[in-house]
């Protein structure tokens, strides 16, 4: 898949939601390029099907017994539906791509 738009490349390491807040997090590490608020992810489900979502906003987080610092991804979701979605993709060990643009 080939994002004209691409800023950078999100490794996550795990995702969850927060339904009361309707929030869905990604936690990761960014591999390459850069990652802002505003910015969009796009999960690729195959070769012609990609869910895209803004970030509201980003936090570093610290983990129990890791000396690393990653980041979280927080995506409002004003559509309890769209949460769903998202939630469903179990999306965990795998790369998302950060782009300026979505649908």
């Amino acid at each position: 898949m080939n994002f004209k738009d691409k800023v950078g490349t999100f490794r996550v390491i795990s995702s969850f939601t927060i339904r009361r807040k309707k929030e869905f997090y990604l936690i990761g590490e960014l591999l390459e390029g850069s990652l802002s608020e505003n910015n969009y992810i796009n999960i690729v489900l195959n070769s012609s099907l990609v869910i895209s979502a803004k970030i509201s906003s980003l936090e570093n987080i610290e983990v129990a017994n890791d000396l690393k610092t990653y980041q979280l991804i927080v995506i409002e979701s004003l559509e309890d539906e769209m949460n769903d979605i998202l939630f469903c993709q179990n999306v965990e060990t795998e790369n998302v791509y950060i782009t300026l643009g979505g649908e």
